[in-house]
């Protein structure tokens, strides 16, 4: 009888312990999966500013959220995120988690509406940009020539509709 009572504890104890490791390998891999997803939509924000570097032309590009091709998801994993834009890099963040992405070229973090500048004035724009972006806001990426001293650039600016 005690042989008995003893191999069904035992038998417990390798299920509960084969539970708790497949729990595990699936808690594990959601987490790799919302990870995956977070650094996406920062590659994915990152590409589109990358995308018009460089362009010698003028050009805005509208960035909006939802379920269609070439929009941004409001949520990863169920929840809202913030989208953290430097000068140089994005910053996807969600509670403790961060995703981040860099750019190729410095960009401006505002919309402006003076377009000639002199040099230090331009540094100082260049130093104090930061933007955060809640998830489903929508934002605009624009190629924006502007005069610094009597010289035409093209800068790229990022900023809320």
């Amino acid at each position: 009888m005690i042989d008995w009572l003893v191999s069904k504890i035992g038998t417990l104890i390798a299920i509960g312990i084969i539970t708790g490791f497949v729990l595990s390998l699936f808690a594990w891999q959601h987490g790799v999966m919302v990870d995956r997803e977070g650094q996406l939509i920062a590659d994915s924000i990152s590409e589109r500013i990358d995308s018009l570097a460089g362009l010698e032309a003028a050009i805005s590009v509208d960035v909006g959220f939802g379920n269609e091709p070439e929009q941004l998801p409001v949520y990863i994993n169920g929840k809202e995120y913030n989208i953290n834009i430097t000068t140089n890099m994005v910053i996807i963040t969600q509670g403790n988690r961060q995703w981040i992405s860099s750019f190729i070229e410095p960009i401006i973090c505002q919309n402006l509406s003076e377009r000639q500048f002199n040099l230090t004035s331009y540094d100082e724009l260049i130093t104090d940009a930061y933007a955060v972006i809640p998830s489903g806001q929508d934002f605009c990426i624009e190629r924006a020539s502007i005069d610094i001293s009597g010289e035409i650039k093209y800068i790229s600016l990022v900023y809320i509709n």
